[in-house]
Order: structure tokens, then sequence, then C-alpha cells
């Protein structure tokens, strides 16, 4: 079945072929007001030897032989030879024509444009990725000339392609004003995505620089790197950079696509840490790594071995890379998640691209714009992982790691006088100290004593909900910042809640467990009393310990600080 299908479209294309006109039809640019598609409207010979002159091509019984183009987008390869193009341009308009021709295709090396009318050459130019621009090429990424046809008049269009990549001739006619339109949306859109990618790559040096992880510095080195490979590769580096010079970007690009892969395939590595997770898996990312820098020099290897290093630090090594970090996310690796969402554009838009090289799917014009959206998408992606990383970080760095509460360093904070306030962030705090925990600890084991910080931090966090803040500050001991604003006799009631709360029984295996709790309570009305409030809260916790545990007692100011200073932050001392 599937031999007779390709049976009846080879058959299909035959006879096209076969009743198709053996020289391409005029193009009409008689009034031209926006674009049109001249791909299927020109003629085509390919394998041409690149000494050949348009002399020779237009000379009376040239060797050289035009084909009309079947499809509006011609797909071929420059490796076997130049590839000659001719357009019949027919005005037959009252007023002369000045439009703009556009290749949209940034990677032709070079392009040779000659407009021939009854005496001869009449204007040329030339432009490319190799090339400077010159004649009647027009400053654009893509390789773009200014035509003149005069009215009631006909022109020849011949365009030389030297190239050795893939060639895609999607060709356009623009009038000037619809050319400009759409050129300057074209770069500002691409402008717009390497502004995206500098606002992340900013992003990025602001992590390294107050972290240690080397992952975030790989990270940085993979924006700047994709943000350059989008700028060259669109053909916008060489506009504006060196439009009038021979100097060629190929090499660059391809060792900007190769930084790209050996970036992002480092910072994977480092960012999932496969050293330790996954040790054979790391190693294949550094093979991939090595190889794809070999890659650079693919332009002074053989073909053979430059293709196939090229498909591999381009498509074959990213896929594995991507292989990889799905089963990490799938044996539940943290941040592996993340990296496979944000690694799999990146491939998706190169498999598109591949199928789209060999011909396998057509051609759009979003097929300009799929990688860079892709490598967008990558990077927030990526910067999304490391702010979640970050933030985790920052979260365990200020958190009890036993109870959930904020720790000593988060209370330190709070009291740091170097900030600004106007008015005290509390109106009390409480001091709260366990009774009975030291035996629990020597009656059941440390266990258990863990087992009971864990339900005690638990109850402080719900019954502060809303209304204070929670820190463990040592061993037993914690201190509650109470934000209401209320009459005393509620904040009182809020620390014997607390003391009931804590006096709860306790489950610990078959085990019933009981633990106090003693609280002083320091009341805060100025900034002033809120830097010493530890201090006071201390003291009434010293007298409520005194007075027989298990009680409340008020700070009063008649009474010096006394006892122990076991909560007093080291910034608030003196």
């Amino acid at each position: 079945m599937r031999f007779f299908s390709r049976f009846i479209s080879l058959l299909v294309v035959v006879v096209v072929s076969l009743t198709f006109p053996s020289e391409a039809r005029p193009i009409e640019v008689g009034g031209l007001d926006g674009r049109i598609d001249i791909g299927s409207k020109i003629a085509i010979a390919e394998k041409v030897d690149p000494a050949v002159t348009l002399d020779q091509v237009v000379e009376p019984g040239s060797k050289i032989v035009f084909r009309p183009s079947l499809t509006n987008t011609f797909h071929g390869s420059g490796q076997s030879g130049d590839i000659w193009i001719r357009a019949d341009l027919v005005n037959s308009g009252d007023t002369a024509l000045r439009g703009n021709l556009v290749i949209r295709f940034p990677y032709l090396e070079v392009v040779d444009a000659y407009i021939v009318g009854p005496q001869g050459v009449e204007h040329q130019g030339r432009a490319g990725a190799t090339a400077a621009r010159s004649g009647i090429a027009i400053p654009d990424p893509f390789p773009a000339f200014e035509i003149d046809v005069p009215a009631q008049d006909s022109r020849t269009l011949y365009l030389r392609v030297h190239s050795n990549t893939v060639v895609v001739l999607s060709m356009w006619l623009h009038s000037s004003a619809d050319f400009q339109l759409w050129s300057k949306g074209s770069i500002a859109l691409h402008f717009l995505m390497i502004g995206i990618l500098c606002t992340f790559t900013a992003y990025a040096i602001s992590v390294a620089r107050t972290s240690q992880n080397n992952a975030y510095r790989i990270y940085v080195c993979f924006c700047v790197s994709s943000a350059l490979y989008i700028l060259f590769s669109t053909g916008i580096g060489k506009a504006f950079f060196w439009p009038h010079s021979d100097i060629g970007t190929m090499v660059l690009i391809n060792a900007l696509q190769a930084a790209s892969t050996v970036f992002g395939a480092l910072f994977i590595a480092s960012f999932l840490d496969t050293r330790t997770r996954w040790p054979a898996f790391n190693r294949v990312i550094l093979l991939i790594a090595a190889l794809s820098t070999v890659s650079v020099l693919i332009f002074a290897m053989p073909p053979p071995a430059a293709m196939a290093l090229y498909m591999l630090m381009s498509s074959i090594g990213p896929i594995i890379v991507l292989a990889g970090v799905w089963v990490l996310h799938r044996r539940g690796v943290y941040g592996a998640g993340a990296v496979l969402l944000g690694w799999a554009p990146s491939i998706m838009a190169t498999v598109w691209m591949y199928l789209r090289i060999f011909d396998i799917t057509p051609y759009f014009g979003i097929n300009h714009y799929i990688v860079p959206i892709a490598l967008c998408l990558t990077v927030l992606q990526f910067s999304w992982a490391i702010s979640n990383r970050v933030k985790a970080a920052e979260a365990s760095a200020v958190t009890d790691p036993l109870t959930g509460l904020f720790n000593r360093r988060k209370l330190d904070s709070a009291f740091d006088r170097t900030v600004q306030r106007t008015e005290p962030p509390c109106t009390a705090v409480l001091a709260i100290d366990l009774d009975g925990f030291k035996a629990i600890n020597d009656t059941h084991g440390h266990e258990a004593g863990d087992a009971v910080l864990r339900v005690i931090g638990q109850r402080l966090k719900k019954l502060s909900l809303g209304r204070a803040k929670s820190f463990r500050t040592g061993g037993d001991e914690f201190v509650v910042l109470y934000s209401e604003h209320g009459d005393r006799a509620v904040i009182q009631a809020f620390g014997s809640d607390c003391i009931a709360r804590i006096g709860r029984p306790i489950l610990f295996g078959t085990e019933v467990l009981f633990v106090g709790a003693s609280v002083g309570i320091a009341f805060v009305q100025n900034d002033e009393e809120f830097k010493t409030g530890i201090q006071r809260a201390d003291a009434a916790l010293y007298h409520a310990k005194r007075d027989g545990k298990g009680v409340v007692r008020l700070y009063d100011e008649r009474q010096p600080p006394v006892g122990k200073e076991s909560f007093r932050p080291a910034l608030v001392s003196g």
C-alpha cells in the first residue's frame, strides 16, 4: 500500500512537470501595493560552476538550463555549485515601480543581483553573510535589493546565490513602504527577544554575584551566548556591525550555537548535580560538551565529519541531554521537572528546523522566529527554576529545619538597628521557655524530644496565624512577635493560650508525653521599646520561671532585666 501511494505521488509530479511551461511566468508588478510571494514564478538553474559569469548565462546557446520553480519556496543545497534565479518583471502600470526584493534566509553567503534591460545590465548589487553590501543592495538582515521597472516596460532579474549551506529561497517582492514596515517590525521583534534574554542575563548575574553555586555562573554564559546567537544567526549582527565588510559570520554563528549547547548542558549538569546523582549521565554530558566545543572547527573538517559533528552539537546531543533529564525527573530529582520544561522548547525548535532543512515540513514565516522564541522560553523557564531554588535557599537560611518556624537569624534581622522604621513591627514580644523538656530527652531520648519540638512548632504556627510570627531561638526556647493592635489583656490571654496549647498531650509511638511552658511578655509602644523587647521579655520570663512555671508574667519597668540573656540578639546588645 505504501509503495502504491508513493508511485501515484511520483506519477503526479511527472505529469505536472511535463505539462508545466518551460519558462517561468512573468511577474506583474504594476501598481504593487504591499507584497507578493514570487517563489513560484521564477526559473532556477542549480549546480552551476561558480566561475560562470552573467554573460555566459544570458548568451545565446548557453548551457545553463533554467527550470520553472514548482513551489513558492525553493529548497536545495549550495554545496554542489551556485544557484541562478531568473525572474521576468513586467510593469503594465502608468507609474514606474520602485520595490524591494527580499530573500528571507540570512545564511546565504553571497547573493549577486543583476537587473537586465534592453541595453544590458542596468543595475547590480551584492549582499550576503560573507559579502560586503554594495550597489542596489539595501540595509537589511536578509539579502535585499532595490528593484526599478519603468512604466509600460519589463526587466529581467538575475540572482546568483553562492553558499555552502542548505539554501531556502523564499522570495518576496515588497513595495517600498511595505518593506520598511515589514523590515522594521522583523528587526524590532528580534531585538525584543534579545532584550528579554539580556534581562534574564542581568538577573542571572545578580544571582551569581551573591551565590557560591557554580551553576549560576554557567547560566550567565548560556544567556549571553544565546542572545549573541540570535543577534548573528538572524543576520542582524552583520547588517548592523559590518555591512560593508567581507567578514563572514558563519564561523561565529557555529561557535555561538556550540557555546549555547555547551553552556546549556553544563548548567543542567551543575544545577541537577548529576556528578553525584548520576555519574554516568554526567560523563555523557561532559563528552557532548567536549565534542560541541570541537565542532567550532567544522569549517576545516572533511564534509562527512563536519556534518556528523554538527548534527551531534545541534540536535543529537541536546536530545540525549533531554532524555537524561527526563530520567532524573522520573526519579524525583528536585528541579529536573523545571529543567525538562525549559530544555524542551529549544529541542522541539531544532527538530522542526531539521524537518524543514530536509524539506519534510512546509515553509512558514514563523520559521525565522521559532529558534529565538524557543531560546527565550528556555531562558524564561531556567530563570524560573533558578528563582525557585534561590527562594528555597533563602527560606532555608532563615527557617528552623526541625519545627519549620523562623530561626534566630531571622529574628536578629527583625531587630537590626540599621532598619529605618516609622513604627515598631509588633505590639508585644513574648519569650517562651518549655517546662519539663529536659526530662523528656533524658527519659525517652532525643527522638522523642525532636518529635515534641515539631508538634509545638506546628501548634505555635497555627495559634499565631494572622496575628503573630513565631521563632525558635534555641533548644526549647521560642519567641513570638505579636503584631495585632489590641488591649493588653488580649495579648496576655494570647500568652495563656500558648501555655494551654503547648500543654496538650503529645503522642510519641505508644507513649503520651506532656510538656509545659512559661511565658514572659514585654509590650511595645515605640521603636526604642522594640529594640530592647527581647531583653525585657526575657526578664519577665525569668520571673515566670521563678514564680512556679506554667504562668504568664508581664515585664515590670520598675524591675531591671535580670537572669539569663539567652534570647538577646547580637545586633541589639549594648
